[in-house]
């Protein structure tokens, strides 16, 4: 797959823009998008907007709705299971990109929470997939999905924390994020530990 002049990221299926219409894309073409970007690499220094709805639209229709586990869904999620898993792969390189922290997420405090609460979120869920292994089922990428949400919530917290940007705006604003995170995480397990 080429990348377009313009620097810009390919045009994102229509699951995106319809995701219960007629021309919707299969999680097969999403899935598909998803490699292709990883394969193709594109940079991440145009088109900003573009970049911003993909990683949002990924959040709240990959991450957010990825299941908690139940019996009844052992070898009914496989599709769901390896989307996901690609997704984590493009959060992870857009997030190993040099520049793409201090150009993605500067200015976007709330991009920047959004990302901790759903990859937050997926961790959570995704432990509840270590069962299939405790039940005597290899699990395969289930099982691998729960370590790699984690690496990727440690590599965008580290990103946050280490950041810079000559003249420290853009990073003073990423640690000023960190801090909002690490507080109110510190309230809720206060709040849980007190009740």
């Amino acid at each position: 797959m080429n990348v377009p002049p313009s620097s810009a990221p390919p045009i994102p299926p229509t699951t995106f823009q319809t995701p219960n219409g007629a021309n919707s894309a299969s999680p097969k073409d999403l899935r598909d998008f998803l490699k292709s970007l990883n394969d193709d690499n594109p940079p991440l220094v145009l088109d900003k907007p573009l970049w911003l709805r993909l990683l949002a639209s990924l959040l709240e229709q990959v991450f957010g709705c990825f299941p908690y586990f139940k019996p009844t869904m052992l070898g009914t999620t496989n599709e769901r299971i390896e989307l996901t898993d690609v997704t984590l792969d493009v959060f992870s390189r857009v997030g190993k990109r040099a520049d793409s922290l201090d150009w993605l997420y500067a200015d976007e405090e709330h991009l920047s929470k959004k990302v901790f609460v759903h990859l937050l979120g997926l961790c959570t869920s995704t432990e509840s997939w270590l069962e299939v292994a405790d039940e005597g089922d290899s699990g395969g990428a289930s099982n691998t999905l729960y370590s790699k949400a984690c690496g990727t919530l440690v590599e965008f917290l580290q990103l946050l924390s280490f950041s810079s940007v000559p003249g420290g705006d853009s990073s003073d604003l990423q640690r000023g994020v960190l801090q909002d995170i690490l507080y109110e995480a510190t309230n809720l397990c206060t709040s849980e530990s007190t009740s």
